[in-house]
């Protein structure tokens, strides 16, 4: 639907603007057409040279896609890539020069992807959400394969994210919650601690239990090992 209504706002646009001149709008078609639609792939040559050189060591791009031109009637078409570690969008003025944006997979989340009216046509909407807290992303008029495959890419990214950071959350509890009495085996050698000493591990491990720092079975073998140095 987003194309159609790009369409006809193109159009609207053009027909007041001839209008209010009188016709003599007609003599700025030329220039427009110039400006917008010649030397096209030239100009989407230079945008992935861009692209390219802006690269990390060990960086690769995984695919990348350019806005259709419905999406762009008075500007130049946005390219969008997503390499092994994120996401870059590549806009150009109308009168030359590049302004780029990047985001780092672990900093979005929930993709959504929508295809348009006529996708062949119009294409795929493609949204993220920032965690950096720079709001949704959006980008419009993207060709649905390069879309979909974005879109699997950053389900991917997300979930592999999501476990990174559970884990490390995981660590951060045990951390702050004494985890040093999954050791405790290890600590004593063959000297047996006293029933203090025992209940002190116990309440440990209860401890990490309760704020999900460890989870049943550990709880259950920890515990285990702790009574059995006390007997």
């Amino acid at each position: 639907m987003g194309g159609v209504i790009k369409l006809f706002q193109f159009i609207v646009i053009w027909i007041v603007f001839l209008v209010c001149t009188l016709g003599v709008g007609l003599l700025f078609i030329p220039l427009y057409y110039w400006l917008v639609f010649v030397g096209g792939p030239a100009r989407v040559e230079k945008a992935q040279q861009k692209l390219q050189s802006t690269l990390m060591k060990g960086e690769t791009v995984i695919a990348s896609g350019l806005q259709q031109r419905l999406f762009a009637l008075f500007s130049r078409r946005q390219l969008v890539a997503i390499t092994s570690s994120r996401l870059i969008e590549i806009n150009r003025s109308v009168l030359g020069g590049f302004a780029m944006r990047d985001y780092q997979w672990k900093d979005l989340r929930d993709a959504t992807m929508a295809e348009n009216i006529i996708p062949n046509i119009f294409g795929a909407k493609l949204e993220l959400i920032s965690r950096a807290g720079a709001g949704n992303i959006a980008i419009d008029g993207l060709p649905s394969p390069i879309a979909s495959t974005i879109y699997s890419h950053a389900q991917a990214q997300e979930q592999e994210w999501e476990e990174k950071n559970r884990i490390r959350d995981l660590e951060e509890k045990r951390a702050t919650s004494g985890a040093a009495v999954l050791n405790v085996g290890a600590g004593y050698g063959n000297q047996r601690p006293d029933d203090g000493d025992m209940f002190v591990q116990l309440e440990k491990a209860k401890r990490l239990f309760d704020t999900g720092a460890i989870s049943d079975t550990e709880y259950q073998e920890l515990k285990a090992k702790i009574i059995s140095k006390g007997v």
